[in-house]
Formats: structure tokens, C-alpha cells, sequence
């Protein structure tokens, strides 16, 4: 098979997430305890719906937010804690260098529209890298692993399913993508990639 594209989920692939530091960066400001920011804004479905497409631009999906947190955090704000569960991979990214040599890149990732607003500001590196090529899947009124979202972006960067492996660090997600015809691999570590990579005869020199 012919591969012409990877696709690379962003938190938990080429950025490190870990959302109990948000939950305490966000009690920090606010004084509420991370089990009622969880419950209010995460497992009250509202960062679901909101990665689905629900609000149409970052000011609506903020004041939703802050509607469903109880507090008023300012755009500023919510971007430092958003900024302060993440950490940048080097590693992954100069995998991704390497693959653009050969390859088309694209990233796909669940995320609402502040986190698209402000991405430029919360992952630079990423943005330089992939720049317009940078899918969110609140732009898609759906999100992974539902198939429709990997026909959609496969769609818009002029490629079938079949020419692209897509990588995630959730096995439903690579299931969904698999579904459509893409190879997905789930994400372990740099090591466990490059090895699927090169067992897929994917280049990863210079040559």
C-alpha cells in the first residue's frame, strides 16, 4: 500500500496532557475543589458536546464554560491553564520533521474552538510545523472516533482513507480511523512508533 499522509492526534502524541494539573490550576484561581470542576465541566458532558461542535466560536464556548464552572475565568486564563497540563514533545515533533520529507502531515485532534483560538499560543511548535493543516474537530460537528471526522479530513486533504496512517494515543480512535480504510496506530512511545513505522515501510531516513 501506497501511504502519502500521516495524521498525528495532538494531547497524548505530540504534546503531553495531563488534566489534574489543569484541575488545580483552575482551583487555584477559583477555590473550588477539582472533583466539582471535573464533575461541571467535563463529566457534565458539556467538553464533549463543545468538541462536537455545540458553540460556534471561542467567545460562546467560553462563556458556556464559565456558565457550566460557576467562575468567571478570563480568556487569559483559561489559556494558562489549558497551557499548564501540557508539556511540548521534542521528540515527536522531530519525528514529524523527518516524515515531512516524505510525507504529507496533517493533525487531527478533539478540541473546541478556544483551544483552536489559541492554539498558535499554546503550542507554537506544533503550529509551525503543521500549520493550515491543523484539524479541530469542533469544525467537523463531530469528533474521534466517529469515521465521518477521518472521511472529512482525508476529504479536504485531497486523499482516500487508504493513503493515510493516522496515529493516536487511544485505541478507539485508531479503530474509528480504521473503519474508514485509514492505518491507525495507537501511540506508546517514540521507540514503539518508529518501529510500527518502519514495519509499514514507511521512510524514515533521508534517502
Amino acid at each position: 500500500m501506497r501511504f502519502t499522509t500521516v495524521i498525528f492526534d495532538f494531547d497524548g502524541v505530540l504534546a503531553a496532557y495531563n488534566r489534574p494539573e489543569r484541575l488545580a490550576d483552575i482551583s487555584r484561581i477559583t477555590g473550588l475543589d477539582g472533583t466539582t470542576i471535573l464533575e461541571r465541566v467535563w463529566r457534565s458532558g458539556f467538553e464533549d458536546a463543545a468538541d462536537s461542535g455545540e458553540y460556534p466560536d471561542d467567545v460562546s464556548y467560553l462563556t458556556a464554560f464559565n456558565d457550566h464552572l460557576g467562575y468567571q475565568l478570563s480568556r487569559d486564563e483559561w489559556i494558562a491553564s489549558r497551557a499548564a497540563a501540557m508539556r511540548h514533545r521534542p521528540d515527536m515533533h522531530e519525528l514529524a520533521i523527518t516524515l515531512s520529507k516524505h510525507y504529507r502531515l496533517a493533525m487531527l485532534t478533539n478540541n473546541g474552538p478556544l483551544a483552536k483560538a489559541a492554539f498558535d499560543r499554546l503550542a507554537p511548535e506544533t503550529t509551525k510545523l503543521f500549520g493550515d493543516r491543523t484539524f479541530f474537530s469542533c469544525d467537523f460537528g463531530t469528533k474521534k472516533p466517529d469515521g465521518k471526522i477521518f472521511e472529512q479530513v482525508a476529504s479536504r486533504l485531497g486523499n482516500t482513507c487508504r493513503e493515510c496512517i493516522f496515529i493516536d494515543d487511544q485505541q478507539r480512535h485508531c479503530d474509528g480511523a480504521g473503519k474508514t480504510g485509514m492505518t491507525g496506530i495507537r501511540f506508546t512511545s517514540v521507540d514503539d512508533l518508529t518501529g510500527r513505522l518502519t514495519h509499514l515501510g514507511i521512510k524514515l531516513g533521508s534517502a
